[in-house]
């Protein structure tokens, strides 16, 4: 095995659920602390941003990654067999942070100024993600690699996302006499209707098409069962494109639920803009011929669009592979990840 493909083995080896990365945190700052002794590092929670080297004036470029994952599944397996490393997060996003480690060990080889942002609870909701305050202070950056899961594609920006309760108050009766009660369940039957019929929307941006949809998610009831329900709980996923504001698609979900129950929005992700003007980007993806796809999902690009910073998705890992229950990445497409990553970066080893 290579280097790097020992190094995702060692990460995915190291069990890191969301709000439990303690452990792959430590291990993470003694190779820095031993691979790089004269680094600056910056620690917030479990992460830390980690820039190798002075600054030196050569363009600046950000290699971002979460160390945490889901849940591991119980019949998820662990190590390589064949040319595939399994383990939960080989794909999403351990052997991304892999690419990120070789590249910083080899800074000094690069056309470009290296800093390493590895972030903690990414997994979990957008308020309690680990990565805005490690930007704070970072200064100007040319732009930024964010390694989830693309099949050595770019994914170029990401939709934004809400979540969102909608609760509909009937009155509770006895299931046996339902007329003296009105039942929760039936005064959704409308919204449901809407959101049945309710097509996706096609949005392009600089030539690329994103989707917009929204989705009923959960549903939920209070009381017993045999009681007519006086609430019921729909939970809405609401997806909406680059250029689209979080305040303008929370009025589009308001226009659609009509005043017909109460919208309670918990959970807002922008979204990030198509970012690829750099000249060195545009060189890059033009003689390696690399396909540039839309992000029809949420990422931290969107989080460093809203700090200025251009950045897009480009990792090993294959995206239908997060977080199923045999998680794994295919040990080919990680070298050719980084095989990339160094004509990007003018780094040789």
């Amino acid at each position: 095995m290579s280097d790097l493909a020992r190094k995702a083995e060692w990460l995915v080896s190291i069990p890191s659920p969301t709000k439990h990365e303690q452990e792959i945190c430590r291990q993470l700052l003694e190779w820095a602390k031993e691979r790089f002794p004269q680094a600056t590092v910056h620690r917030f929670r479990e992460g830390f941003r980690l820039q190798p080297g002075p600054a030196s004036g050569r363009p600046r470029v950000a290699l971002v990654g979460h160390i945490d994952t889901v849940p591991e599944a119980g019949s998820q397996h662990l190590g390589v067999r064949g040319d595939r490393l399994y383990g939960c997060g080989a794909s999403d996003m351990k052997a991304g942070v892999a690419v990120m480690m070789e590249a910083l060990e080899n800074w000094e080889n690069s056309a470009c100024e290296l800093v390493g942002l590895f972030y903690d609870r990414e997994e979990g909701p957008y308020a309690d993600n680990g990565l805005d305050p490690l930007l704070d202070d970072l200064g100007e950056v040319d732009f930024s690699v964010v390694f989830e899961p693309t099949n050595n594609e770019i994914h170029a920006g990401c939709v934004g996302s809400l979540q969102a309760k909608v609760h509909f108050q009937g009155r509770r009766a006895h299931s046996a006499r339902p007329w003296q009660g009105e039942n929760a369940i039936y005064l959704a039957i409308p919204l449901l209707e809407r959101l049945h019929k309710l097509q996706r929307q096609s949005v392009r941006t600089q030539g690329l098409e994103f989707f917009e949809v929204t989705s009923a998610t959960q549903a939920h009831t209070q009381g017993p069962t045999n009681a007519v329900p006086e609430l019921f709980t729909l939970n809405l996923n609401a997806r909406f494109a680059p250029g689209k504001s979080a305040d303008q698609a929370i009025r589009e979900l308001e226009d659609l639920v009509n005043g017909e129950a109460q919208l309670e929005v918990y959970d807002v992700a922008p979204s990030g803009a198509v970012r690829l003007e750099n000249t060195r980007l545009q060189s890059w993806i033009g003689q390696n011929q690399i396909a540039v796809m839309p992000k029809q999902a949420w990422t931290d690009v969107a989080r460093l669009d809203a700090r200025g910073i251009p950045a897009f998705n480009f990792g090993p890992g294959d995206p239908a592979q997060a977080h199923q229950a045999e998680e794994h990445v295919l040990l080919p497409a990680l070298e050719e990840n980084y095989r990339l990553l160094l004509k990007l970066l003018d780094l040789h080893k």
